[in-house]
């Protein structure tokens, strides 16, 4: 005779032992999946941070060096630009001319017009000779130097001064007056020509 199986509907406690298996399995499914997602976004922010930290120093190393450099430029112009000259207009705008230097220049000037217009050729040479040493002077109140006159108009450009040629050509004279002496034949016509010369660079750096 044939073995009768018989099936038994599981009881309330298993259900619940299942239901509980299921539960806790679920709950350890969803913890890890968390727990690796926090990793992965400390690990993220961990590497932008960083990076991030890197960038400032950068950036920070390369203002203080570009605000050093700035500073030293700055103060490399200041010394070059205190020891140039200014120009004459630059001193006409700004008002520097002194006006006692003016009264002396212009006394001195006019001795230079008297021994030109005297009829001795000594006073012609003294003329010209003392219209130099005033140029000398004009040209070192601008802050040129150098050994002598010649020295310090090299230093000079036409942008700077329009009349530097007439001043050469002046100094020239003077030369060889001072270096030939009694053997360089100077004329009246030529002295005054020469003191129209020193005239006009006068006019220009504002002497006259």
């Amino acid at each position: 005779m044939p073995r009768e199986t018989t099936i038994r509907p599981p009881s309330f406690n298993e259900f619940e032992n299942t239901g509980q298996t299921f539960t806790e399995t679920q709950g350890t499914s969803f913890d890890g999946t968390t727990a690796a997602q926090h990793i992965i976004f400390e690990s993220v922010w961990a590497t932008f941070f960083g990076f991030s930290l890197v960038l400032s120093l950068i950036i920070g190393v390369g203002i203080i060096y570009a605000m050093m450099r700035v500073r030293q430029i700055r103060s490399v112009e200041a010394r070059h630009y205190a020891n140039q000259p200014l120009s004459s207009a630059a001193r006409r705008v700004f008002d520097i001319e002194d006006a006692s230097v003016g009264s002396v220049h212009s006394s001195r000037w006019q001795s230079v017009i008297e021994h030109a217009n005297s009829e001795s050729p000594n006073d012609w040479r003294q003329a010209i000779l003392e219209a130099d040493v005033m140029l000398d002077d004009a040209i070192t109140s601008r802050g040129y130097a150098g050994e002598g006159l010649g020295e310090k108009m090299k230093q000079i450009s036409r942008s700077d001064i329009n009349s530097i040629d007439d001043a050469w050509e002046a100094h020239k004279i003077r030369n060889r007056i001072a270096h030939e002496g009694s053997n360089f034949e100077l004329t009246k016509r030529e002295t005054r020509r020469t003191v129209d010369l020193y005239e006009r660079i006068f006019r220009e750096l504002g002497h006259m």
